[in-house]
């Protein structure tokens, strides 16, 4: 009887291998695309770029990115904001601006860097509760643009001397000005002391070129409208012209970004000569429109446009003999949450870098040429294997209760 007990369990477990074997398999499922990584040549961590192209499949949040090995199990990853920083950076603070009051709390800074910037510190006296802000930039203190929106504040520490750091990772931004708005919801304010970057870390100065499509210009009265087309989802972070006449100007430029709900603002600024003529902004989109304001000068000559993607790698720890890729394209994906991120300590500042190769269809998605309407037994596989474990438990029980009344002389 308790051999025959122990193969139960056995197939029990077996089937319970094949069911997490299968739950993982239908995870994969959900994302849309791949892109095989590099080989991976020693066991470490590893930095790994994330193409335009790649990005352009995922959600505007990107929180559908994930790695995976050639078993089908997820890799934990973080981001580049999560890696240490080197002791010898100098931290540049950012002076607090007094402003007019705002529908909740908020803290607004001068960019004393003046250069564009991905990275924000904050220091704050130490809570336990749960806010997330929004990132606004303003060249002007009048006109603010969003930069970043639900943003999540960690909680405070142990032993950390009543104060701590929270650190703002968003697109690069070379607005003078910053405002940190606090969605309290009328609850009791936080408490900021300061907040500042790090110089070397805050600064963007590494950009993957994006493929323009197609390119419009028209002169209209004294508007210059200029109209983009790319051939896919890109997020765009910076916009050069390349502005070759007259040889003395300044124009003020509107951009903006063409989705589902129409046109939409992305930012405004000045272009002048003397300087290079890139526009920073953060627009995830396929069309883009730019309206430049000639007022009674004529019409700027533009030569040439690039486009760029801030590169933000990720980073993870990959094995020698393994081979992993990148999956995205699932918009009901949640932003995963891995330890990974408490032991940031154990990572070098110099990472080898690696890259995704070709994005494709994930391989585990329905092959081409099966109809929509085919049938899928997924609910019934999975209802099987469930009755199946069910019963392998309530036998399991059973025969439990029957070796223990022998054993007692019952």
């Amino acid at each position: 009887m308790k051999q025959h007990l122990r193969k139960m369990n056995k197939r029990g477990l077996l089937f319970a291998v094949c069911f997490m074997a299968m739950l993982c398999a239908s995870a994969q499922k959900t994302f849309k695309y791949q892109a095989k990584l590099d080989s991976v040549k020693s066991t470490g961590f590893y930095k790994i770029k994330l193409s335009p192209a790649f990005l352009a499949k995922s959600d505007a949040g990107f929180t559908d990115i994930r790695i995976i090995d050639n078993k089908g199990n997820f890799v934990p990853y973080m981001t580049s904001d999560n890696l240490p920083r080197i002791d010898s950076e100098v931290f540049v603070t950012f002076p607090e601006l007094k402003q007019k009051p705002d529908t909740g709390i908020s803290y607004t800074l001068e960019n004393v860097t003046e250069q564009p910037i991905n990275k924000l510190w904050l220091k704050l006296r130490n809570t336990a509760v749960k806010r997330t802000v929004n990132l606004y930039g303003s060249d002007d203190q009048e006109q603010w643009f969003a930069v970043d929106e639900d943003i999540p504040l960690q909680s405070s520490t142990q032993d950390n001397g009543g104060s701590y750091t929270q650190y703002l990772a968003f697109p690069a931004s070379n607005y003078k000005y910053f405002k940190v708005l606090i969605n309290d919801k009328h609850k009791a304010p936080l408490s900021f002391l300061m907040a500042g970057v790090y110089a070397k870390r805050s600064v963007v100065n590494s950009y993957s070129d994006i493929p323009i499509l197609k390119l419009d210009k028209a002169d209209s009265g004294k508007t210059t409208h200029i109209i983009i087309s790319l051939a896919d989802n890109y997020l765009v972070n910076t916009i050069m012209l390349d502005i070759d006449n007259p040889k003395f100007y300044k124009r003020n430029v509107t951009v903006y970004a063409w989705n589902k709900m129409g046109r939409e603002q992305v930012t405004a600024t000045d272009v002048m000569s003397g300087k290079n003529g890139t526009i920073f902004m953060d627009a995830k989109t396929n069309k883009l429109e730019l309206e430049i304001d000639n007022g009674d000068n004529p019409p700027l000559h533009v030569a040439g446009i690039k486009l760029s993607q801030a590169d933000n790698p990720i980073a993870a720890y990959l094995q020698a003999g393994k081979s992993y890729k990148l999956l995205t394209g699932d918009a009901s994906a949640a932003t995963p949450v891995y330890d990974l991120k408490f032991f940031t300590d154990s990572i070098h500042a110099q990472l080898p870098e690696i890259s995704g190769g070709k994005v494709e269809q994930n391989e585990l998605l329905a092959k081409p040429g099966i109809k929509a309407n085919a049938h899928d037994y997924t609910v019934i596989i999975w209802m099987v294997i469930i009755g199946a474990l069910l019963l392998l438990t309530l036998l399991t029980v059973k025969m439990t209760k029957e070796v223990n009344k022998r054993n007692s002389g019952v």
